[in-house]
């Protein structure tokens, strides 16, 4: 289980995600690292993990993604992080903004 203070730096962490216009390495490392950290111990940090790692978008002959790469990203980041701040479950989250 997350304790409030954890659950408050991951949310932060997606928003400033979420804010980026461009990739920034930096921003998506230390929101990946958190998330991974914490993912055993929440079911909402768990199911964003995979979309933190699809987020990088990769394809070959590309080192970077491209701003509407990352667009589709920003809003569910924004969602997960509010989810979070109100202690929701992934189920309700489900139900909620999917």
């Amino acid at each position: 289980m997350l304790d409030d203070v954890t659950r408050t730096e991951i949310a932060k962490a997606l928003d400033d995600l979420a804010a980026q216009d461009i990739w920034n390495e930096n921003v998506w490392k230390h929101c990946y690292d958190i998330v991974a950290d914490n993912m055993s111990r929440d079911n909402l940090v768990s199911y964003v993990h995979d979309d933190l790692i699809h987020y990088t978008g990769r394809p070959l002959f590309r080192s970077t993604p491209r701003p509407e790469d990352l667009k589709p990203y920003r809003q569910q980041f924004r969602d997960v992080a509010e989810a979070l701040r109100s202690r929701m479950s992934l189920a309700d989250y489900k139900k909620n903004y999917e």
